[in-house]
């Protein structure tokens, strides 16, 4: 059993292979070992490739899904009555757009006749003179009445390359009455820009193409970019990714050239992302290295043999070893986790280079799972990540009957800051403010950042109205003490609107449009000390 064993070992084969390779001539050894190299160099190439298209196609599909999340959440949001008022749309459209850009080239209204368009913002030169009724995205956001992403092209109005994405506006009856469009370059800094300046190697290449469209969305190359895809036959591995197939192999492109290729899915668009690298390049590594195996071979002979069988021993071992700790992660046996390094050889690298990409792979995803969280400017809790806390919260206090305390927080002046200073003063003003914010509040109390100058401190355990005004205004009185920014002193104040669970609501949404116009309402008081006798905060009132 242990000669069977050993005989399907690499060793084995490699000792046998010597062997046959010093009788036999420097020809027939360089066929025989070229195809193990070649092999084992592939099939490593292929799993980061893979790796690679499948980081870069969650990335891509994440950027969609916020994209996604803040149409729809605009969708909801916007009052009906606008829809009737271009020119308070087009504000009220100018202000989310500018507090989370994520549509480089804007957000238009569109009636639901699809003749021209309600508002748009920011401007672009005959955007609403258009029809488009001939628009994909506009009938399907407007015929089964959910999120689409269009198929990508030249924007009639932005002359550019560019993908849209639409949601239906509903009436009070669930009725679609018209429909919201965001407009992104497909260039944006921090959408899919990355795949067009980026390469693999020197000549590698990412590739971004619809599956419902058949249209290459973005390339490295750019004389591909926009371009319809591969017909059926040009490229087996294509051909097989528009059947649904996803992973990597080896193929011959549209211009005749042999490469490496892996698919991976943008799973909220259905489309595709390829990392690609000519076979030549990718497995030069592993020809350089055969023919150092033969020059060796011929002049060692048949002490390379006996000495071989020693090296291989020790050498495999720990590669062996390594082999069998991947596999064990692959199968979700073990976490994933750096290896042990046994020795600073080829092995060795090889192992400290599955490390690195460990390493990376587990930062990305810690980077990506606060990110998701946490506000980047702050590192508060975001708006979601706030919600979700909100939510829990209230049911606690629902369970054990005890009271709750929600602030909206809203900078008085802050506009002024930017405009006078520029938006780095304003950035770390934001970040003074909520230093400032963590400092004055209780531990048990929690603080996120909703966008904007715009904060939300929900206080636990909050027993009546007083305790509640003894917070603000301490919260008040913190942020009306100067800033002082690259040595320059600035100064703002804050208005704060304050609601009550569970005495003035029972459910999130109410509570969080309580506390909201509350707010409003102490700023139109007096910004910073005006309202609610001039401590600038306001509590919710019924009917507010």
């Amino acid at each position: 059993m242990h000669f069977l064993k050993l005989r399907h070992s690499l060793r084995f084969r490699l000792l046998l292979i010597s062997i046959v390779v010093i009788a036999a001539g420097g020809a027939l050894r360089y066929q025989m070992g070229i195809v193990v190299v070649r092999d084992g160099v592939q099939a490593l190439v292929s799993d980061q490739q893979l790796s690679l298209a499948q980081y870069v196609a969650a990335d891509v599909d994440q950027s969609l899904r916020l994209r996604q999340q803040m149409l729809e959440n605009l969708a909801v949001e916007l009052p009906p009555p606008l829809l009737q008022q271009p020119k308070p749309l087009e504000a009220w459209l100018a202000q989310r757009h500018n507090y989370l850009p994520l549509f480089s080239l804007g957000l238009v209204v569109i009636p639901e006749s699809g003749k021209g368009a309600i508002a748009d913002y920011p401007q672009l030169g005959g955007r609403r003179q258009l029809d488009f009724n001939d628009r994909d995205w506009f009938r399907a956001s407007r015929d089964t009445g959910s999120f689409y992403v269009g198929k990508p092209g030249i924007g009639r109005a932005a002359f550019q390359g560019v993908v849209n994405m639409s949601v239906p506006i509903k009436d009070e009856h669930g009725e679609t009455v018209a429909v919201l469009m965001g407009v992104t370059a497909l260039n944006m800094p921090g959408f899919l820009d990355a795949i067009e300046k980026n390469r693999i190697g020197k000549t590698g290449s990412f590739l971004l193409f619809s599956q419902r469209d058949q249209v290459i969305v973005t390339a490295t190359e750019p004389e591909l970019r926009l371009k319809p895809t591969p017909k059926p036959g040009v490229n087996p591995l294509h051909d097989k990714a528009m059947t649904g197939w996803r992973g990597a192999g080896r193929t011959t492109n549209a211009f005749g050239v042999e490469t490496l290729a892996a698919f991976a899915s943008v799973p909220t668009a259905n489309w595709v992302l390829v990392v690609r690298m000519p076979t030549a390049e990718a497995l030069s590594p592993a020809n350089r290295l055969l023919e150092s195996v033969i020059r060796t071979s011929l002049a060692s002979g048949l002490f390379l043999i006996v000495l071989l069988a020693v090296v291989l021993t020790y050498t495999f071992r720990p590669l062996r070893q390594s082999a069998q700790q991947m596999r064990s992660m692959a199968k979700g046996e073990t976490p994933l986790a750096p290896l042990p390094i046994h020795r600073n050889d080829e092995v060795g690298e090889m192992v400290e280079s599955f490390n690195s990409l460990v390493a990376k792979q587990l930062e990305a995803e810690k980077q990506m799972t606060f990110m998701a969280h946490h506000d980047a400017l702050t590192g508060l809790p975001n708006r979601r990540s706030f919600m979700i806390g909100l939510r829990q919260s209230m049911a606690l206090a629902a369970r054990q009957s005890s009271k709750l305390a929600l602030l909206f927080i809203d900078l008085d002046g802050f506009k002024k800051v930017n405009d006078q200073h520029g938006h780095k003063v304003g950035d770390q003003l934001l970040q003074q403010m909520a230093e400032r914010l963590v400092a004055a509040m209780r531990e048990s109390d929690m603080l996120g950042r909703f966008g904007g100058d715009e904060f939300v401190v929900l206080s636990m355990d909050c027993p009546d109205r007083e305790s509640a005004a003894v917070i603000a205004t301490k919260l008040v009185a913190a942020l009306r003490e100067p800033f002082v920014i690259d040595g320059i002193q600035v100064t703002v104040g804050a208005s704060v609107g304050i609601a009550i669970f569970p005495d003035q609501a029972t459910e999130i949404e109410p509570f969080i449009a309580l506390a909201d116009s509350a707010m409003y309402l102490a700023k139109r008081d007096g910004r910073g000390g005006g309202g609610s006798g001039g401590n600038g905060y306001r509590f919710a009132e019924p009917g507010v």
